[in-house]
């Protein structure tokens, strides 16, 4: 199991990354079209709490002045935000937020691991790409664990059931223990770890899921029907066995227009 750099020079660092992502991602916005901008900005507002579901948006006039854009432009953003499901509109009456109602809303809904495994199934995996990778520092920190080591990575894009459209973008990352689920990996239609627990015996005992918000990948971005750098909905898994070793991690990005989370919470006696 990977171990966090905790020194203050290696957190420097860290936090130099940040703000160079940060930066990177600003620069990107600015270089968008003024309602790319604008719709990014209140998507990531939307998905983010700031505007619930069921409440209104400013007006356009004021939408304007705070942008510092023409009401054209303001009209052209809540138009994709309308298509995105995201909001809407009638006549005199104002915006408001809804829950996105798309053909193509992926509804993340699960409470247990036996969830997790169903939900894996119900969902066609058409991978991409396999091969075996070093964990550069960026990437051993973004997923929280050892840099320098042999991963087996995989990506691809998943489906919901009957659509020829990807609902979003997956990368899964196996620890080198395990890479041999690389050769069934043709001929295999459920989750992953279900591999790795018939070839190699480990049990599966904890999944850890963040939810957080992130840019949207450019290379994947125009197939998933969003724009390069927008908000999407990344969603990183860490599968854990028995000893606390962390056999698979794997991250997912989806629009943010096609997420929703649902959750159920029972109290203990």
């Amino acid at each position: 199991m990977g171990h966090r750099t905790t020194s203050s020079k290696s957190a420097g660092k860290a936090r130099e990354r940040k703000l160079d992502t940060a930066t990177e991602n600003v620069a990107r916005q600015r270089r968008a079209p003024l309602y790319v901008q604008v719709v990014a900005a209140l998507k990531s507002e939307i998905v983010s709490g700031v505007y619930p579901v069921g409440t209104s948006l400013p007006s356009e006039e004021i939408l304007g002045e705070r942008f510092s854009v023409s009401r054209h432009t303001v009209r052209e953003a809540l138009r994709r935000l309308r298509e995105d499901g995201l909001i809407a509109s009638r006549q005199g009456v104002a915006t408001t937020v809804v829950r996105p109602v798309s053909g193509q809303s992926y509804v993340h809904e699960v409470g247990s691991i036996n969830d997790l495994f169903s939900y894996v199934t119900e969902m066609q995996f058409r991978i991409d790409s396999v091969g075996i990778v070093t964990l550069d520092p960026e990437l051993a920190q973004r997923i929280g664990v050892e840099a320098g080591r042999k991963w087996l990575r995989i990506t691809g894009f998943r489906y919901l059931a009957e659509s020829d459209s990807p609902a979003c973008w997956m990368e899964v990352y196996i620890h080198e223990d395990y890479a041999g689920v690389a050769r069934l990996l043709d001929h295999n239609k459920g989750p992953i770890f279900e591999l790795i627990e018939t070839l190699y015996g480990e049990r599966l005992v904890e999944v850890e899921q963040v939810m957080r918000t992130s840019p949207m990948p450019a290379h994947v971005a125009s197939a998933l029907n969003a724009q390069a750098g927008e908000t999407s909905i990344e969603v990183m898994r860490t599968f854990r066995i028995s000893s606390g070793k962390i056999t698979e991690i794997s991250m997912t990005h989806h629009p943010a227009g096609s997420f929703s989370f649902s959750m159920k919470l029972r109290r203990t006696k």
